[in-house]
This record gives C-alpha cells, structure tokens and sequence, in this order.
C-alpha cells in the first residue's frame, strides 16, 4: 500500500478537471445543502483545515471549507477540494484532534483524486455520473437526475482508497500539529456506535466503511510512519465550547440542549465562557431574549461576545445597543465581513442607508461568500438607481444560495444594462454561460417529471372509465 501511496501523490490530477467537476457540484448542490453561516463555526473549521492544506505545498485548486446544518453524523470531499462537514459530526468532536482527523482524512481522499479514480466495472466515469454519484450523497433522487440514463451508484470508497486516506490523512494531521492517535479513537467511537445500533448507521460509515482491521492498521501507520502526539499544546482551542454549543443546538432537539447547557450555567453563574455557549445556544434556536441574558452576563469575555451580542441586539431590532457592541469588536477584527454585515444591517434600521450601504460594500470585499450581503447590497444599489449592479449583486446572492434559475434571471437582466465594452459584462456571460447547463438540465427534469405525472393521470382516467 505504502508504494501506490507514494506513486499516486504526485501524480497530477485525473483527465477529468476537477475544479469544473467540483464547482459544477456546488452549484447544483447548493439548493440542496443549508450551509451554517454562523461565524464561529466557520472560522473554527476553516482555521484547522487550512493548518492541514499548508502541509501539501502548491496545490492544482483551492480547498474550501462548509459546514452543512444537517443534525447527521457526516462528512464528504469532493474533486476540486470541496469538503463539507455536518453540524451533526461537529456536535460530536470533543478535541481540535478529533475534527483534524476527520478533515485531513477527506482531504487526503480529495488530494489523492480519489472519486476521479473511481471505476465502473465496464468503463470509466463520465462526467455526468461522477456528479451524479456525488449529488446522490445529498439528494438520492438529485443524483439520479443528474445522472440521466447512468446506473445509480452510490459514493463508496474501496478498501484501498480508505486506507491511502488514512495514510495520507494522518501523516497531514501531525505534519499540522494535531494528534494523530485521534483519528483513530474517533473512528472506534463510530465503530461502537454502528454495533449499538445496526439500524441507524451514521452517513458517514456507509460512505467511508469501518472495520477493526482498518482502526488497527491506523495504528500499524502511526507507527510505521513514527508518528506521536505533539507536546505542549491543549487538545481544544477555546472557542471549540461555543462551536460544540451551536452545533449541538442545531443537531439535537431543543428542549435538551436548552436544559442541559442552562444546568451547566446555572452551577457556576459567574463563569462567563458557560453563560456565552448558554447564550449562543438561545441564540441559534432563535431565543433571542433569553440569549441577550445570557451574554450579557457573559460580558466579562470582552470583545470576544460582542460579536453575538451585537447580532442578538440587531435582530431584536435594537439598533443603538448593537450598534457600538459591533463597533468595538469590529475595531479588533476589521477583517470580519460577518460582523460588518451586521454592522451594516443595524445602521439600516436606525435610518442611515448611506452608512448601511458602506457596511455591506466592505462585508463583500472582505468575504465575497455573504450572500446576504450581497442581496442588501443589491436591494441598496437598486434603490439609489444603480440598476446594473444592483440586479448583478442580486445574482450573486442568488447563485451563493443555490437558487440557480433566480441567479440566471438577474444575471440575464445585469447583462443588458451593463455596457457591452466593460469587464463587468464579460463577467456575466461567464456566469450565464456557467448556470446555461444547469438550468436547462432543470428544466429538462421538470417536463420529464410533469410527463410522467400526465402519463399517471392519464392511466388513472382511463382506468376509472367503466367497460
């Protein structure tokens, strides 16, 4: 095994191009994956997988990091170095390790070109099933359609390939700084689980299979490879308790995290790191007084809970509050387009459009993934009569949330308003000529499945007519 690892990480990436393979996935995906845009989370997990991909040197596409609000027990890469983590997986981890383990191992899968390896028994994949096999992760009936006349395939790694992942993974991970012994104990968690209960297997086994020959030779590697824990280091950064908060939230039913972390704040009131995550968790089930509460209790942190207090004042619609708790935070981090967002929402609900518009322009510039900054940059655009541009941040907003016929739409309208000669309207046809497939293809599957409908009417009529 060791040799096909070693000749396959160099190898260049498969004839297939899989930053088109993975963007085309995205895009008809995205409808499909509610994406937690919470800030804490996202940055908790881009912060470790970056530590991960700085350990691969030049790389042919970029990675990017997702978390997926679905309470299941995931997580998936796919060609282009798309990785997607689901709330219900980060709910579990209990160390920056464990989280580490499970990220190195998917890139490790994404690096080695692994889907793109992926063989029918026949023939080699095409295009159109390999995006059809990844869409069927999401959506069976998604990649179905995708997958047109193909046979239905779901996404299974080989024996070969998981163990490469781990061997890759691994050696990743503790290049990174993290411990890898816990990829390993995270896995034989997973492998109790799937014992306890034979009926509910996490998604994640189905996809990446489990047995106690493979645990055993993750420990065969970390040996053979002189692998160790890392030493002077916690296993958990601190804000990994307001993470676990807001994914438990997400992942498990309400009146249970609700007690639970309440109990934990209420044995010790003066701590202010258990009346943030109490807080935090108020806040993502949408408790928005009781969250106030609790962070402002949590005030002791400094600048740190100004950030969710600030958005908890905004969505309470008290601007004036939120408003200088953004501020302060911001004047730390001026890079946060999340909170400059926020910033810009609040502005707008005092009155001030003009300062709002400002706030929105620089949540983009700082992080072009808002798409709810781009939507009320739009709608701000748009009022002031800047047309083009507002029907173009629109269409970006729109094609960031996966309602890929809307961003067609908009990107339809911006192309007739923008001049002919500029840099903006080349833009729009790529983006036009990107979403075309897409949307014809929905199309297609919308008449088919109205077809099919009238074909089942039709027999059902005809049956009912008496001899």
């Amino acid at each position: 095994m060791l040799a096909g690892v070693l000749a396959v990480h160099g190898v260049a990436s498969a004839s297939i191009d899989e930053r088109e393979l993975g963007r085309r996935f995205y895009l008809e995906a995205r409808s499909e994956l509610p994406l937690i845009d919470d800030p804490a989370v996202q940055e908790y997990v881009e912060r470790i997988g970056r530590r991960i991909v700085d350990q691969l040197g030049p790389q042919p596409f970029d990675y990017h990091f997702y978390v997926v609000q679905e309470p299941v027990l995931n997580a998936f890469a796919v060609p282009g170095g798309y990785v997607f983590v689901f709330s219900g997986l980060l709910a579990r981890v209990k160390t920056d390790d464990e989280l580490a383990g499970v990220l190195a191992h998917e890139i490790g899968h994404a690096h080695a070109h692994h889907v793109t390896r992926l063989e029918s028994q026949t023939a080699p994949w095409t295009v159109a099933s390999l995006l059809g096999m990844l869409l069927s992760v999401v959506n069976p009936v998604l990649g179905m359609g995708a997958m047109a006349a193909a046979q239905a395939v779901q996404l299974r790694y080989s024996r070969d390939f998981e163990q490469e992942a781990d061997y890759l993974g691994l050696r990743y991970m503790s290049e990174a700084g993290f411990d890898p012994h816990a990829l390993g104990s995270f896995f034989k968690e997973l492998l109790i689980e799937q014992r306890l209960n034979p009926a509910g297997v996490p998604p994640y086994m189905l996809s990446h299979p489990l047995t106690e020959d493979r645990i055993a030779n993750i420990d065969s590697n970390i040996k053979a490879q002189k692998l160790s824990t890392p030493k002077g280091r916690p296993a958990a950064a601190p804000d990994l308790g307001e993470v676990r908060a807001v994914a438990r939230a997400i992942a498990e039913p309400t009146e249970v995290v609700v007690a639970e972390y309440k109990r934990q704040a209420d044995a010790k009131p003066g701590d202010p790191e258990r009346q943030l995550e109490l807080g935090r968790v108020y806040q993502t089930v949408g408790q928005l007084e009781a969250a106030r509460a609790a962070l402002e209790n949590a005030r002791p942190l400094g600048t740190r809970v100004d950030r969710p207090l600030g958005a908890v004042y905004q969505a309470l619609k008290r601007p004036a509050d939120a408003k200088p708790a953004l501020e302060r935070y911001l004047k730390e981090h001026p890079d946060d387009g999340w909170s400059h967002l926020q910033l810009g929402k609040a502005l707008a609900d005092s009155g001030d459009d003009a300062g709002a518009l400002r706030e929105y322009q620089r949540a983009v510039s700082l992080d072009g993934d808002l798409d709810e900054a781009h939507r009320l940059m739009g709608l701000s655009l748009g009022r002031k009569g800047q047309e083009a541009e507002g029907f173009y941040q629109l269409a970006v907003a729109s094609r960031l949330r996966g309602e890929v016929e809307q961003a067609y739409s908009h990107f339809q309208r911006t192309l007739k308003l923008v001049p002919d000669d500029s840099p903006r309207h080349k833009e729009v046809e790529e983006a036009l000529a990107e979403l075309r497939p897409i949307v014809a293809e929905r199309e297609r599957q919308r008449m088919e499945r109205q077809r099919r409908r009238g074909i089942g009417l039709g027999v059902t009529r005809r049956g009912a007519i008496p001899g």
